[in-house]
């Protein structure tokens, strides 16, 4: 599936998504074909819970939690130290 396909299907909510074929451009990770495994409403807190629940079942698997109104799905890098990354 692809963003804009989820942003149709799920509008005005938190969504967890799990990320394929995904690779890093730059300072982005770009996400060519996602899931939406976990699907709320206006509250982020329970779609966190829901993240943090699937990320400790299996930390391999590329999951974030994002809100459908974002247009673009941007998702910075972050290096060692937690900080996002800058192109180069």
């Amino acid at each position: 599936m692809e963003w804009q396909t989820v942003r149709e299907q799920y509008p005005h909510r938190w969504v967890v998504i799990e990320a394929y074929n995904a690779h890093t451009e730059g300072s982005e990770r770009v996400v060519d074909q996602l899931e939406v495994v976990g699907m709320f409403g206006d509250e982020w807190k329970p779609a966190w819970e829901h993240y943090k629940q699937l990320h400790h079942m299996d930390k391999e698997r590329e999951y974030y939690v994002v809100h459908t109104d974002r247009v673009e799905l941007e998702i910075g890098v972050m290096d060692a130290f937690g900080r996002i990354a800058e192109d180069s």
